[in-house]
This record gives C-alpha cells, sequence and structure tokens, in this order.
C-alpha cells in the first residue's frame, strides 16, 4: 500500500495536481504521510508544504532525519511558525534546530508569545543533553496545599494546553520534592493535603547526556524524571515516552557505528553520497588488511611447499573474527547501558577469554575430524585446532578489552572496535596457523 501511495504522489507531483495530492496525504495517518514522503525521490519539500498545518505537525515529528535536512531548512518561516503552533514546546524546539539559529529568531516572532517564551528557554539546551530533551508542562505545588487547591491550578493551566500537567512539589526553598502521580489526582479528599501522595522522583542535572537520562530511567525504573539547574531548582521534566525517539536514535547510532557507516546515511541516498560517506572506514580496513597481508608473507615459502595451508586459511580467520563480534556486541551494549565501567573490566575481560578458549577447543576439535575425515594429515588436523583454539581465545580477550580501552581514551567504542578487533584476530590466526604449520610440517 505505502509503495502505491508513493507512486501516486510521484505522479502527482509530476503534474503539478498540488490540490489532489494534498487530499490523497490528508485522507491518510501522519505516519503513513511520513512513510510516503520520505519515500520521494524528489519533491520532499512541495509535498510536505501541501499539507495543512496541523497535519504538517504531526508529521514532522516522525519523518527520518534525510527528510527532515532537506524539508525544514527549506521551508519558509511563515510555514514553520505556522505548524509549529500545533506542535508541544520540546516538539518545535526538536524541529528548530534544523534550522538556522539566524532564521529561529524570525520564526519565532510569529509565534505567542508564551509559547515562544517556552520555546526559547529550551533552545538554550544541547539537543543532546537532558535540557533539550525535557518538557515544560508542568505545575508546581507545595506540600500544604489540598488537592482542591490543586486541581484549580491544573485546571487554569490545561486553557490552551492538550495533555494534563505534571504536577510537581516543591519546598518553600523551591527544591524539589517530589510529584503527585496522577492517579492520585482522580478521586481525591477535597480538603486534604498533597504531602502524604508525593512520590520521589529522580533529579538530574540539564547538562546530563541523554545517554545518561536513560540509564538513570533504567536503573531507577521510573517513568518520569526532573531536570534542574545548578541551584537544582526545577527547569522542565522527562517522560518515558520522550526517550523512546532518544533509544531508537541512540540503537541506530551504535549499529550504523558499529558497522562503519555514518549514521546519516539513508538506504535512499545517492550512490556518490555512500561512496562519500564510507570510504575513510574502508581505507582504514584497508591498511589493517595490510599488516594481516605482511604476516602472511613471513610464511610464503611455507604456503609454497604445503600449499593445502592455505585452504584452511580463512577458517581460522574467519572463525576469529565471529566469536570476536560477539564478545564486541556483549561488551559494546554493557557499555552503552552503564552496565560496564572500568572496575569490572578484568572480570569482563577474563569471562570472555575463557568463553573463547572453551568455544575453539569445541570448534577446534569438530574442525580438526571434519579435515581428517577429507583426508587430511593428523598433524593438519592438530595445526588447525590449535589455531582456532588460540585465536578464540585472542578473539574473547580483544574483543572484550578493546572496547574498554577505547572508552577510557574517550573514543565510541561502537566506532573503532571492529577495525582493531578484527585486524588481532587475523594478524594473530595466520601468524599462529602458519607458524604451527611451519614448525610441524617443514
Amino acid at each position: 500500500m505505502k509503495e502505491s501511495l508513493i507512486a501516486q504522489a510521484d505522479q502527482l507531483l509530476e503534474k503539478k495536481h498540488d490540490k489532489e495530492l494534498r487530499i490523497l496525504l490528508s485522507k491518510q495517518d501522519f505516519h503513513v504521510a511520513a512513510q510516503v514522503i520520505d519515500g520521494l525521490g524528489n519533491g520532499k519539500r512541495k509535498t510536505f508544504a501541501v499539507l495543512p498545518p496541523e497535519k504538517q505537525a504531526e508529521v514532522a515529528l516522525v519523518l527520518n532525519e534525510d527528510s527532515k535536512k532537506r524539508i525544514f531548512p527549506r521551508l519558509p518561516d511563515d510555514v514553520i511558525s505556522r505548524f509549529l503552533h500545533f506542535n508541544d514546546e520540546d516538539d518545535a524546539t526538536d524541529i528548530l534546530q534544523y534550522i538556522a539559529p539566524i532564521r529561529r529568531f524570525v520564526i519565532l516572532q510569529h509565534m505567542k508569545e508564551e509559547k515562544r517564551r517556552k520555546i526559547e528557554k529550551l533552545l538554550k539546551f544541547g539537543s543532546e543533553t537532558a535540557g533539550g530533551l525535557m518538557d515544560l508542562n508542568f505545575i508546581l505545588v507545595k506540600p500544604t496545599f489540598t488537592f482542591r487547591e490543586v486541581l484549580d491550578k491544573v485546571q487554569h493551566h490545561m486553557v490552551g494546553q492538550r495533555d494534563m500537567p505534571t504536577v510537581l512539589v516543591i519546598e518553600e526553598s523551591g527544591m524539589i520534592l517530589g510529584f503527585i502521580p496522577e492517579r492520585s489526582l482522580l478521586f481525591p479528599s477535597a480538603n486534604a493535603t498533597v504531602e502524604l501522595e508525593t512520590q520521589p522522583l529522580p533529579v538530574v542535572s540539564h547538562k546530563l547526556d541523554r545517554e545518561k537520562v536513560m540509564q538513570t530511567m533504567s536503573r531507577m525504573r521510573c517513568e518520569i524524571i526532573c531536570v534542574s539547574d545548578e541551584k537544582e531548582f526545577v527547569l522542565g521534566i522527562i517522560h518515558l515516552r520522550d526517550l523512546m525517539k532518544v533509544a531508537q536514535a541512540e540503537a541506530t547510532e551504535d549499529i550504523y557505528r558499529f558497522a562503519g557507516v555514518d549514521v546519516e546515511e539513508q538506504a535512499l541516498d545517492s550512490a556518490f553520497s555512500k561512496v562519500k560517506r564510507r570510504y575513510n572506514w574502508l581505507l582504514v580496513n584497508l591498511l589493517t588488511a595490510f599488516l594481516a597481508a605482511f604476516v602472511v608473507s613471513l610464511f610464503q615459502d611455507t604456503i609454497a611447499k604445503f600449499a593445502i595451508l592455505a585452504v584452511y586459511m580463512p577458517i581460522v580467520a574467519g572463525q576469529g573474527g565471529n566469536a570476536a563480534t560477539q564478545a564486541l556486541a556483549v561488551v559494546v551494549r554493557g557499555l552503552a547501558l552503564g552496565e560496564l565501567n572500568w572496575s569490572k573490566a578484568r572480570r569482563v575481560i577474563w569471562r570472555e577469554a575463557a568463553a573463547g578458549t572453551a568455544n575453539g577447543i569445541i570448534t577446534g576439535l569438530c574442525a580438526a575430524v571434519a579435515v581428517m575425515a577429507f583426508g587430511a594429515p593428523p598433524v593438519l588436523a592438530f595445526i588447525l585446532a590449535t589455531a582456532m583454539i588460540v585465536n578464540l581465545f585472542v578473539a574473547g580477550f580483544f574483543g572484550a578489552l578493546i572496547p574498554f580501552i577505547l572508552k577510557r581514551l574517550k573514543i565510541d567504542p561502537a566506532i573503532a572496535s571492529t577495525v582493531f578487533v578484527t585486524t588481532t584476530t587475523d594478524v594473530c590466526g595466520f601468524f599462529v596457523f602458519l607458524g604451527l604449520g611451519k614448525l610441524f610440517m617443514s
């Protein structure tokens, strides 16, 4: 269905039937409309522009990164300000991050004063920080407030608002005490004070990185977190639902980096764009591959004399690379989630090394039996099994060690780990396998 809609939209764009295009996409759910725009090769901006403002506000939030970067900067200021009126302040702030700072001022001048003031406040914080993630849909009450007073304040706040505000409880000094769960507001005793219903609330600095925010919420199993300034006064709140998009973005970023691909790359990008974003990592891999080739060159005479060794070299290298990737995936994930730190490094490294050795014994024995079944001499089976045991030990050891080292050096382990670890297993695997071949078969 999506492909059919994309084809229809393409035809209407080509024929310049803007009205029909507007009707076609206005009938669709905003997620579908966004997928259609994402799927277009050309005309993304024009297609988005024909939508009514309230639809644009919804679609803008779920477009992919490529579409956002190609659409938002090219829209007129009045078009942006018009649909931003339908977005919450935190979502509007996210959209304005794609606009040049000098244009943001002009766009904000077209907006209502209260909304403009809130957005300007949020724009002061980095998009990768807790301050950049928070929203301002909350009210502050004192522990001595009655539920009647709280509900009156909620009702007054919701004039012009779409969502129920979060009720935060603060001391006279302004320090945060906690929050009132929504369920407590459903059937309250009107004259009872909120003090007994106040629940504890984690508080983080507005400077905290968004990954750390996710780790905090995961560790404390909470659905809401408070963001404070340097004096621990309330700045805003972050809901668990707001972090879902962040979690998806972080996961995508880590997967792309793990593969050595630019996080901005999209499936429908041009071949030139893909080459420009990938060649640097391929060159790094090429340099490390030459190191492995150098090790092989040291044993040219042995390979020439015993050509059968060349047949089984890929098995040793391949098994080492796979085992290293398994260890890498576990450790990089643990570091990303905050489950691992340098104090746990030794235990993790030796456990991965032990697991690699055990797997090396299992796969090495299986490989030895297999090559003997094909008629290879027992000495070759021994060499192959020994090389695999050693290489899988190395794979587990360095597959766990290298991410910790990179993290210590403040380098993202998801970016560079694979290059270094696969080089290590290739070099070690070839050296041990061919070295043993020269020692025992010469």
